[in-house]
């Protein structure tokens, strides 16, 4: 996936965070992986999920609970120390862990697209994603947040050409006239010199081609002794 892609979402999460947190956050982005079955177990275990469907992929938020424990003390302007026993969230730390995470999935639109439905949705687990990259805040606090992706955003256009460099690419034309119909039978009989009748209004019916393509209609004629078509629509 565009590493420039991944930036925007840490770029978001982080401004979402220092805004809850009331201070600066310090985050560090790991680079964007495709896990192996074996890595996407140990990623997934015992972690709090939430699945963000967008129109263009899927994206799901994966919190291991170590991970919840410290954010949610962060939120409480409380201090955590890693060396203490494991523990698991409290009804009212879940609650906020739930809200801060719906307010970062805001941030993931630049990899899923425009969210649907608003709210992100707890689920128990994800199968079929394909990309995975982390967020790891360094301040206040030491918390990962996991990002897994249903399938890459498409990547970014680069070295796109514009007119001013096809300006002297050259081109040869053809004006074709539409001169009408006559049946197989008598082309058969045709022959040097033979005159073909033309409709009274075939010079209004000519086509200007290059390469194959036909791109201007027109009506032909002369002009300063030489054949012209005047173009009336392209």
């Amino acid at each position: 996936m565009p590493a420039s892609a991944a930036c925007v979402v840490a770029n978001g999460v982080r401004e979402t965070l220092s805004s809850i947190l009331r201070g600066v956050v310090s985050l560090k982005l790991f680079e964007p992986t495709i896990p192996s079955p074996q890595a996407w177990a140990l990623i997934l275990r015992d972690a709090r999920i939430y699945r963000v469907r967008g129109n263009v992929a899927d994206a799901a938020l994966v919190l291991r609970t170590p991970d919840a424990v410290a954010l949610a003390a962060a939120l409480f302007g409380e201090a955590h120390d890693q060396s203490t026993a494991p523990r698991g969230l409290s009804p009212i730390e879940c609650d906020v862990i739930d809200r801060t995470i719906n307010a970062v999935a805001a941030s993931l639109g630049p990899v899923c697209g425009t969210r649907e439905p608003a709210a992100a949705e707890r689920v128990a687990g994800i199968s079929g994603f394909v990309t995975y990259f982390e967020l790891l805040i360094e301040e206040p606090t030491i918390a990962r947040i996991g990002i897994a992706l249903s399938r890459d955003p498409s990547p970014e256009p680069r070295g796109a050409l514009t007119l001013a460099d096809l300006a002297d690419v050259r081109l040869s034309m053809r004006a074709a006239i539409d001169a009408g119909t006559i049946e197989a039978a008598a082309i058969v009989g045709f022959v040097f010199g033979q005159v073909v009748p033309l409709d009274i209004g075939a010079s209004t019916r000519c086509g200007l081609t290059a390469q194959g393509r036909c791109f201007a209609r027109g009506s032909c004629g002369v002009r300063n002794g030489r054949y012209a078509l005047a173009l009336e629509a392209l």
